[in-house]
């Protein structure tokens, strides 16, 4: 049975939406063989045209997402360096009542800043990120080495000689984590 381009049209229109499997589209527009959709969807492409408007949809989805937490980031950051404002100035004041506070507000506002731009708001943590970059580091050199070995462009003698080099160097820095050589 022929069917016209309209039906065609809102069987594709339902295929790309996702509105259905070929069955229940072909029910819903009262084409009496649901093969028919397949047969449409795969002489006229529609599966890389669903997968193409799925793409774009995500996308925008995604940036949608994204500004919407970059706005919710902008006014918390804004909130919280008012908040660091008010309690400097409220130091300033030398109110001895509202000092505890005003140290508070500021305490506050400073964790609140750099939790909002993704850094570490405690020592701790910044000891944790300081200690699995300098373990990515020591894989990395490493690799490098072997790699470095297995072309003959490194002998052992010289893969040592720089490996402590380095373990001396990282070791120097000014953080707490040895790197054996």
């Amino acid at each position: 049975m022929a069917y016209g381009r309209d039906i065609m049209l809102q069987a594709k229109a339902l295929w790309i939406c996702g509105a259905g499997t070929d069955q229940q589209i072909a029910q819903r527009l009262g084409i009496k063989r649901p093969e028919t959709i397949g047969e449409w969807r795969r002489s006229e492409g529609w599966d890389e045209e669903r997968r193409i408007v799925q793409q774009v949809t995500e996308e925008r989805i995604t940036q949608a997402v994204a500004e919407t937490i970059s706005e919710m980031n902008s006014r918390h950051l804004k909130e919280y360096q008012l908040l660091q404002s008010k309690g400097v100035q409220a130091l300033k004041d030398l109110n001895p009542k509202t000092a505890a506070e005003a140290l508070a507000m500021v305490d506050t506002g400073i964790k609140g800043e750099r939790l909002v731009r993704g850094e570490p708001t405690e020592v701790r943590e910044v000891r944790a990120l300081m200690q699995a970059n300098v373990q990515i580091l020591e894989l990395v050199v490493a690799d490098v080495i072997k790699a470095l070995i297995d072309a003959g462009k490194m002998d052992k003698r010289l893969a040592k000689v720089f490996a402590d080099e380095f373990a001396k160097l990282v070791n120097s820095a000014p953080f707490r984590y040895a790197v054996e050589g």
